[in-house]
């Protein structure tokens, strides 16, 4: 006994746009909310990843406070100047 496999119709191929644009609208909305938490998240993620592990030879300055720039500009240069 042989079995035929009856051939679906095929549909044209659609792109991605006319897929997303298919979804019911409250459902876009829902998925684009979606999106921007889990990027909010791994923005706050990695902020809170790196202040515990920094990276070694991390040598950036994360905060300067108004005190600590004005005792700098008042501290004499060590440099000594170029002939």
């Amino acid at each position: 006994m042989t079995s035929k496999r009856t051939q679906l119709p095929q549909s044209p191929r659609r792109t991605i746009w006319q897929m997303y644009k298919g979804i019911e609208p409250r459902y876009r909305i829902l998925l684009g909310l979606g999106f921007m938490g889990f990027s909010m998240f791994g923005l706050w993620a990695s902020d809170k990843l790196e202040e515990a592990f920094p990276a070694p030879g991390d040598t950036r300055v994360t905060h300067i406070s108004h005190r600590d720039l004005a005792a700098s500009s008042n501290e004499p240069s060590t440099k000594q100047p170029k002939p």
